[in-house]
């Protein structure tokens, strides 16, 4: 959801996509109404149509706002330096994954990733976070394009797995009751990484802590 949208607005779609996770806690988005959303929410329905066409159209922006809110918290832009030793350019910047900043994110909605990775999948959220982090780690080739290690395994490849890898264990996080603070599991993961590394640049330095 972008910052530039009216802070009122912003509020009552918040109070809006807030309604229908506790509602899906309950039961399927089929059987949700306009009319318990806007209840829910504590929000009329004049104002519902006002922000969106129908049912499916507020289904599909609350949660795209919600991925985005997400990519938007854990994309930073770091020196280069924190990729690379010695780099060529000191003074360049380039866009990662903070890996700390997307967990806490999802650590304080909790209750929404949880309903929507778990126990709403038909939702496919987990499609969204697949696009979209695929789309920022396909960036990241490109801009190390001539650095990139030769692992001798297609690209696409190298990204489907550390994408599946990454949201795959967000979702056995959230299964097992997120056992792990965000800083613990962040650790691990960079650990796992830090194994992986073979002196050129691959996929492991897309993710920062």
């Amino acid at each position: 959801m972008s910052h530039e949208i009216d802070p009122r607005v912003d509020k009552t779609r918040r109070r809006l996509r807030q309604a229908l996770i506790t509602l899906l806690q309950a039961q399927k988005v089929e059987n949700i109404s306009v009319q318990q959303l806007t209840a829910t929410a504590a929000v009329t329905r004049g104002t519902f149509y006002l922000h969106y066409k129908d049912k499916p159209d507020f289904i599909d922006q609350a949660l795209d706002d919600l991925v985005t809110e997400l990519f938007e918290k854990a994309i930073v832009t770091v020196s280069i330096d924190e990729v690379i030793t010695n780099p060529s350019d000191p003074l360049r910047r380039v866009q990662v994954f903070s890996l700390s900043n997307a967990l806490s994110y999802i650590d304080q909605h909790a209750e929404a990733f949880r309903t929507l990775l778990l126990e709403q999948r038909q939702l496919a959220i987990s499609r969204r976070m697949n696009q979209q982090l695929t789309k920022w780690m396909q960036q990241f080739y490109h801009d190390f394009e001539d650095q990139f290690a030769d692992l001798e395994v297609p690209v696409s490849i190298q990204i489907a797995y550390y994408v599946s890898a990454t949201l795959g264990l967000i979702t056995d996080w959230l299964a097992n009751d997120m056992i792990y603070t965000p800083r613990y599991l962040t650790k691990c993961i960079k650990k796992m990484h830090h194994l992986m590394t073979v002196g050129n640049i691959t996929f492991t330095d897309f993710f920062v802590q």
